[in-house]
This record gives structure tokens, sequence and C-alpha cells, in this order.
């Protein structure tokens, strides 16, 4: 009796929560990373959820940019007719997702005979309001395969909830065995985001000294977005235009010129040039390299499946970059507050860019020291003005640099 009234209990909790998703208050107390799974009874027809197309396609990835600033989602029920393919979830298959993550756009079906004649997984019609939807990473049992995507409000609240989310420690992270062939850099954050992140270097193996202590380089960073002037606001990854997201990000090279202001002075470091994560493929293709960089037990966290969600739902451009990027490249005025916060590493928050403050130069010297870069590389016009030419120059050691980006436990 007393069982049978404790899992009655227990259900009655769960439908509680699934009831207040976007809000997810005493149900989420620690974390509002949650994996839900559907039941081994559910019926994959009615079960389903938007994953991104073309997933390799940088074509697609700025047309997802584009069209999910407008607010909208473009899809099809066949993959590669659109930005996002509808796909059935069977009994087994798993989605992992952040309760605080939630947009609210309006799901656009393509014109083609398949998408016309079934039903939208949303349970909208095409272009009357909108929709209630959840980034989401999501496991098919059938075949292991992850994919990237969203997920409806309405869809998620018909999957059963199950443990909170297990995620690696920061520290078995950053103390991993790690290629001496690779050049690492960690960027660890607050969760909030609301102050400093700490960058370290790690190259054939061992931490990078400070020339000068011949202790441990370290060097404050800021991973955060303007979040609309408002400096206490929640933290967004997966958002166009919000804090950086977490994950590992491939060094592809540096871009150079482009514009007038001192910020196109000093060269930025590009980490997506508008192309998959490497570990954004549905199977594990890199999945060598990547055990090379972080322990196997890692790569289902949700943490660093938080870069190739964001980067399938439009993110893209994102830098290491120097100074008042907010300010002087997209004409943004920080608050009073947000500034005086950031006032003593002479930071402003930027677009979802890793800002340095005055310390760019300072990690392109250790970069170029460790081969990442070349010194012409980095070379920009003494005098930039509007016309100035936005240069790419590919990384020498593309391949074999990373950046691993992730939030500090909360213990920590």
């Amino acid at each position: 009796m007393r069982r049978a009234y404790l899992n009655k209990v227990v259900k009655v909790i769960s439908v509680l929560c699934l009831s207040a998703l976007s809000a997810q208050i005493s149900c989420a107390a620690n974390s509002d990373i949650r994996k839900f799974c559907a039941l081994p009874s559910s019926s994959s027809r009615s079960l389903q959820l938007f994953l991104a197309s073309n997933i390799a396609s940088q074509q697609a990835a700025l047309q997802r940019n584009k069209t999910l600033q407008q607010g909208k989602m473009l899809f099809s029920t066949r993959e590669g007719d659109a930005l996002f393919h509808t796909a059935r979830i069977a009994p087994g298959d798993c989605v992992l997702v952040n309760l605080e993550e939630a947009m609210l756009l309006v799901p656009n079906a393509a014109k083609d005979v398949s998408s016309a004649s079934q039903p939208q997984p949303s349970g909208e019609q095409e272009g009357v309001r909108k929709v209630t939807l959840f980034p989401a990473v999501f496991w098919a049992q059938r075949n292991g395969a992850k994919h990237y995507g969203l997920i409806a409000e309405k869809t998620l609240q018909r999957l059963r909830r199950v443990d909170k989310a297990r995620e690696t420690a920061t520290d078995v992270i950053v103390n991993a065995k790690t290629d001496p062939d690779l050049v690492l850099i960690y960027i660890l954050c607050p969760p909030d985001r609301n102050s400093p992140c700490d960058l370290t270097v790690k190259q054939k193996g061992r931490w990078l000294l400070d020339k000068n202590s011949s202790k441990q380089f370290h060097l404050p960073v800021l991973a955060r977005s303007t979040r609309n002037g408002k400096a206490n606001r929640g933290t967004r990854r997966v958002r166009i235009n919000h804090d950086t997201p977490q994950g590992i990000y491939t060094i592809w090279g540096v871009v150079t010129g482009g514009g007038s202001s001192s910020w196109f002075q000093t060269a930025r470091i590009d980490l997506d040039a508008a192309l998959p994560p490497i570990n954004a493929q549905p199977y594990s293709l890199n999945s060598f390299l990547l055990s090379r960089i972080i322990p196997a037990e890692a790569l289902d966290d949700y943490w660093v499946n938080e870069w190739p969600l964001a980067y399938s739902l439009g993110r893209i451009a994102l830098r290491i970059a120097p100074g008042d990027f907010a300010s002087e490249q997209h004409k943004v005025t920080s608050t009073a507050s947000s500034q005086a916060q950031f006032s003593q590493a002479q930071f402003n928050p930027t677009h979802g860019c890793i800002n340095t403050g005055e310390q760019q130069g300072q990690l392109l010297q250790i970069l170029i020291e460790a081969g990442v870069f070349r010194q012409e590389d980095i070379v920009t016009p003494d005098t930039p003005d509007e016309n100035s030419e936005k240069r790419w120059s590919v990384s020498p050691k593309l391949g074999k640099a990373f950046v691993i980006i992730k939030d500090r436990d909360e213990t920590d």
C-alpha cells in the first residue's frame, strides 16, 4: 500500500513538472538540463520533432541564421527539402534539453506535396501563431545516431522525464590525458556568465607557463552577450547573439581588416568558419580525435553538445575577439551597471564572441609561438578604413588546435 501510494505521488509530481516546462522552478532547483524519453508504449506516428537538415552545408547554416532571427522555422517532412525536417520519435528514443532555452517560433511548412498531406508536429497550422519549441539533442535508439533540432512543448509533455542529466565533472575534463600533438585552449566560465572566465593553454600535453612567474598561464576573458543591456538577465547559449555556447571549437584561422574602427586593428580568431563543429555529425565520425581532447564518456554530456546544437539552430561567426566589440562593431551601448561590472577587466559584453579585452595581442603571440598562426597572418592595416578588405587566413595547425569552453561545476 505504502509503495503504491509513493508511486502515485511521484507520478503526480512528474505531471505537475511537465505542465510547467517553461518555468521549472521547484522541479529543476539545481539545473534546467533534463532528459526525456519516449515510453515503450508510445506511438511513433504522433510523436515528432524538427531536426536540422543538411548539417554539413555552409549555405544551410547561413540560411538558418537568417530565418531564425526572423522568428521563422522552415521545415519539410523530407530531409533536404527545407532547413528542418520532421522525424518520428520511436519508443526508447530520448532528447536532452535545457528548459531555459525555450523559443517562440512560427513553423512554416515547405510547399511540397508530402508536407501538405501530413499534420504538423507542433499541432499548429502554418503561420497562425508562434509555437513554444525547445532546442534538443536527439538520440535514436535504433541506430545510436545523434541529431540536433527543436521539439514542441506539447510533444515534450508526452515524453517521460528520466533522472537529472549526467554531466562529467569539470576537473575530469581539464585534467584528462590529451594528445601531445594538439594545442588546446580551455575556457572555464561561471555558469551565470556575469563575471570573466579563465583561459588557460595546454600544448605538448602540458600547461603553458607564464614567462614571468613560471606559474600556469591564466588570462581572464568574457563569454557573455549584451542581453539587451540587462547585465543580470539569465544566461542563454543556443539563441543567436546570446552567450557563448559550451563545447569544442576548431581554430580555423584568423580574420583581419573589414572596417575602420579600432576594433579592426587586431586579428580575430575564427572558431567556426560557418562549418559544423567537430562533434556535430549524426555518427561518431571523429570519435578518435575527440577522445584525445576530452574523455570519451563526456561526449554525450549536454555541455559538449551545446555548441553543435547552437550551430544547428543558426549560430555562426563566433570569434575570440579584442576590446569593445559591442559598442564599436554593433553600435550597442551597454548600461552603466554592466560597464562598471566589467571595467576593471576592460571588457564589454558581445554578441557571443569570446572577448579578451586588451589582451588579444598577448594571446595571438602565444598561438604564433605554438605554430597555430604565422606572424604574417595577424598583420592588420595601421590605418584601416571602411574599404579595408576583410582577409581570412587558415591556421597551419587546422585540425590540431581547439578551444574547449565549459561552465564550472556549481560546487567549484
